[in-house]
């Protein structure tokens, strides 16, 4: 028996098929100028944003909403105006000597309608930049919003109200976003947690709906020993506030060179303990968040775990939460285990980059991985030995919003890529063509000598 609600959903769907087969190819200038009205709405919808923002969260910064939320948003739609025209070119590809004069190439096609699942820390560029990716490469959207931002939604709704032909935007629960995720899309995009990430993956597979996951993890970061502490200690500073540490690539635990290790701590402590210049903060979302996050420091201090705090426990609330450090908490605790998703971050000590890594290696492959050191063979030997989904050296979090980069993670951390080319064509079929004449001597070569040809290639491949 299908609920009304998964009927409705269903009846959705098909309608947005049927436009799409009506016009299942569209040229680059016509997608352009959908994501130049998307754009638009955008920018014009900008205070209506910021205000709604402030409501769904505890407390919402307007630098978060629009340093963090809205201008890569904007970025990444004026990047892929910029290079929408070249990515749909047919990309030629070598037919071999045996099928000459035959020409070999693939042509990037829509898949049809693509389903995204958008999470609620950042609302908007999270919703809108896959939405826009895949519009850009020709496809139809069912857009499924967080339940934890109604106010954010509501403006969403506007802004997309017209390109209503293009997408249907979605509002409801987890039992929403469950039969969302088991429709037939032609492609189904998730960003979220792992553990709802798995379920999204399985639903997609009852229908072989192909499946882009962009997960979280622990993202580590790595201080060596000739690293500049000023520049790493103000760049977790600012990584552990924005949006309240509520982000998928924000670094949850620091390895430390043994040799800066007392130095670095120290001027983390008081760089964490200073007031920001921006007195404007963004808060956990909500109590049910600082809940999560304090039953992790709890268990910690319980363990024995020495347990760093810029503003005292009983004193947090979910709009002003405060920093905390975790010193070499044991790694079958929950706050090594969990995604934290906030401001608390775990401190090792470690003898060399080899230590570092080791530790790093026991968990589940990150998200991100940041590199702090001048050294080249350092910088090397994380590059290549190291698995993660993105790397940053000497920088955090800034590599997300470079609109010519993919962005994805690897095993736990997530299936598939977006942004920058990768993106376009996550959301394109790679349709193989063989393109001959319409003249018969070949075709008539291989009816009459076929015997021979054979013998002939085996000669050239099988010698």
């Amino acid at each position: 028996m299908k609920s009304e609600r998964d009927s409705e959903l269903e009846q959705q769907l098909f309608s947005l098929k049927t436009s799409f087969l009506a016009e299942p190819y569209t040229s680059s200038a016509l997608r352009i100028e959908k994501l130049k009205v998307l754009k638009s709405a955008i920018v014009n919808y900008k205070s209506e944003l910021v205000g709604a923002a402030r409501k769904d969260f505890s407390q919402r910064a307007e630098l978060d909403t629009v340093m963090a939320d809205m201008i890569p948003t904007v970025n990444h739609i004026e990047y892929i105006c910029r290079n929408l025209k070249q990515w749909m070119k047919p990309d030629k590809r070598n037919p071999g000597l045996e099928f000459v004069p035959s020409r070999a190439y693939v042509e990037y096609v829509p898949k049809g309608v693509v389903g995204i699942i958008a999470p609620w820390n950042y609302p908007i560029q999270l919703a809108l930049v896959p939405l826009a990716t895949a519009i850009g490469a020709g496809n139809k959207v069912m857009l499924k919003l967080s339940e934890h931002t109604p106010n954010v939604n509501k403006v969403i709704k506007s802004i997309l109200s017209s390109l209503s032909n293009e997408c249907i935007v979605i509002e409801g629960d987890g039992n929403t976003a469950g039969e969302f995720s088991e429709l037939p899309f032609d492609h189904l995009f998730f960003t979220g947690s792992t553990q709802i990430g798995k379920k999204v993956y399985q639903a997609g597979a009852s229908n072989l709906v192909p499946v882009t996951l962009e997960l979280g993890g622990k993202s580590p970061v790595i201080v060596l020993s000739d690293a500049n502490i000023e520049k790493a200690i103000l760049d977790l500073a600012f990584a552990k506030r924005m949006n309240g540490g509520q982000i998928c690539v924000a670094p949850d635990y620091i390895l430390v060179h043994q040799e800066i290790y007392d130095t670095f701590v120290s001027k983390l402590k008081e760089k964490f303990e200073s007031v920001p210049n921006n007195n404007e903060r963004t808060g956990l979302l909500n109590e049910r968040h600082k809940i999560r996050l304090l039953a992790m420091l709890e268990q910690a201090k319980s363990k024995g775990v020495s347990v760093w705090h810029s503003k005292p426990m009983e004193t947090v609330v979910a709009d002003d939460f405060g920093v905390h450090l975790v010193f070499e908490p044991p790694r079958g605790l929950q706050v090594m285990q969990e995604e934290v998703f906030g401001p608390v971050l775990s401190v090792y000590k470690v003898r060399d980059l080899e230590h570092a890594q080791s530790i790093i290696r026991s968990t589940e492959v990150p998200l991100a991985c940041y590199l702090y050191t001048s050294d080249k063979c350092a910088q090397n030997d994380v590059k290549y030995r190291l698995g993660c989904g993105s790397l940053s050296i000497n920088d955090m979090l800034l590599h997300v919003a470079v609109a010519d980069l993919p962005f994805g993670g690897v095993g736990s951390s997530g299936i598939g890529q977006y942004h920058s080319v990768e993106g376009f064509k996550t959301f394109s079929h790679s349709k193989g063509v063989f393109h001959s004449s319409d003249k018969a001597w070949r075709s008539r070569l291989f009816d009459r000598y076929s015997h021979i040809i054979g013998k002939i290639l085996t000669w050239l491949y099988l010698k």
